[in-house]
């Protein structure tokens, strides 16, 4: 439900906190969206060393002085919501485990306040001894910023533990102005869709702050490596790869005879917008039919042309998306139900920069309050790729199968893949 305004806000929004901006367009969708089923999301940065809570905390309020969107709140009271400074820091929740899954599940059980301020928060997760290395999950309000943007912030944060000190940057326009103004990108051809599948009507899951449950898997790095030259061989990307696997995992799983997989569309890369802690995204469906009797390079071809297809069209996209100007929150869920219902969503955060203070990154952890859905988050970092799936469905195991599908498709003579507990699992001789 709508978060209500209450006294502190009079505090917020005073002349002391004043606006940053207006939300833009598809903000304004979005935070429509949240007022009544809670978005944020989570990157799990593993540190080769001990972080204190009090290290962290200095080093966040230094993050929110480089990035103007991780020091705001949002008001709701006017004609238009506008994003309102805050002096507030960004909070630092410390729990004991040797897990971050568990501490990555209840970040989900606990909506961030969108009238309050920041809409950011962090988890120090380290084990009881404290002489081990630490986790640090970045929380996110989908308001202020994109997967891609948590992971500049990720980097960003990473840089100023070590010592360095970021320029601040300016405030980051809407996506709508932004795109507005530059040329169209020229489309691609060579690819025909065929006739689009029928989805499954989406419904709403009503939030009743249940853990999801988070299940990983990940290719070692010179697993990695051999599926992105083979994928290049074939006319493919990684991409197209993992969507390929994705369904024949997941028609393996249900049954299903077409798999519709959203795939979230990275604006920077597609129109080549810089880097920053913002929403910078459209999303696309990927619909790969038969999947169970198809060849897996086929499949992956097959999404590469149609992923080709949408990011030629994505700033038409990302503008329909805004012209939509749902009048309330109810036409906020039907229009983000109708853009996004699938099988399954895979958000590919691509390869992120390497640094040697992180052991790995993961991510993003996810839920949008959609019944039945499954998020799988995807990053390269240090040469390999990891996923990680949420939902509050039954997929147990998907991740893992996934995993092993592209271990084959790369055909790599490395060690195969890493479950969840750890483990090299090598890859079958079973073809492909």
């Amino acid at each position: 439900m709508a978060h209500p305004i209450d006294p502190k806000d009079n505090m917020r929004h005073s002349p002391a906190h004043p606006v940053v901006r207006p939300l833009g367009a598809f903000e304004h969708v979005i935070d429509l969206y949240i007022s009544r089923n809670p978005v944020q999301f989570s990157l799990v940065v593993e540190l080769a060393s001990p972080v204190s809570a009090q290290q962290l905390e200095d080093a966040l309020a230094r993050l929110q002085q480089t990035h103007p969107l991780l020091a705001v709140g949002i008001d709701r009271t006017g004609e238009r919501p506008a994003f309102r400074a805050s002096t507030e820091p960004i909070g630092v929740r410390q729990v004991r485990g040797d897990d971050w899954r568990e501490a990555a599940a209840q970040e989900q059980t606990r909506p961030i306040d969108a009238g309050g301020s920041p809409l950011a928060r962090a988890t120090l997760v380290s084990d009881a001894s404290g002489d081990r290395g630490t986790v640090v999950l970045l929380t996110f309000s989908h308001q202020i910023t994109d997967g891609r943007g948590a992971l500049r912030a990720a980097h960003d944060l990473l840089a100023i533990l070590a010592g360095q000190t970021p320029p601040a940057r300016p405030v980051p326009i809407d996506q709508e102005s932004l795109l507005e103004g530059p040329p169209q990108a020229e489309r691609p051809t060579g690819h025909t869709p065929g006739p689009a599948a029928q989805p499954a009507v989406a419904t709403i899951r009503p939030f009743d702050a249940t853990a999801p449950s988070i299940e990983i898997a990940a290719l070692d790095p010179a697993t990695t490596a051999h599926l992105r030259s083979t994928a290049r061989v074939k006319g493919s990307t990684v991409q197209g790869a993992l969507c390929a696997a994705a369904a024949q995992a997941l028609s393996a799983l249900t049954g299903a005879e077409s798999i519709r997989i959203n795939v979230p569309i990275d604006l920077r890369a597609a129109l080549g917008l810089e880097d920053d802690v913002v929403n910078r995204f459209t999303a696309t469906t990927v619909v790969l039919r038969d999947p169970a009797r198809s060849a897996l390079w086929s499949l992956a071809q097959d999404a590469t042309a149609q992923l080709r297809a949408a990011r030629g069209a994505a700033r038409d996209a990302a503008l329909m998306l805004a012209s939509l100007n749902p009048a309330d929150a109810l036409q906020a869920e039907a229009a983000m139900l109708a853009a996004t219902t699938a099988d399954l969503e895979i958000t590919n955060l691509g390869t992120a920069e390497p640094d040697t203070s992180a052991v790995a990154i993961w991510g993003p952890t996810m839920s949008t309050q959609v019944r039945d859905e499954r998020i799988l988050g995807v990053v390269t970092y240090a040469g390999s790729l990891r996923l990680v799936l949420t939902t509050h469905g039954d997929a147990t195991g998907l991740p893992a199968d996934i995993a092993s599908r592209l271990t084959r498709l790369g055909g790599s003579a490395g060690e195969g893949w890493v479950s969840a507990t750890g483990v090299h699992v090598r890859p079958t001789t079973s073809p492909v």
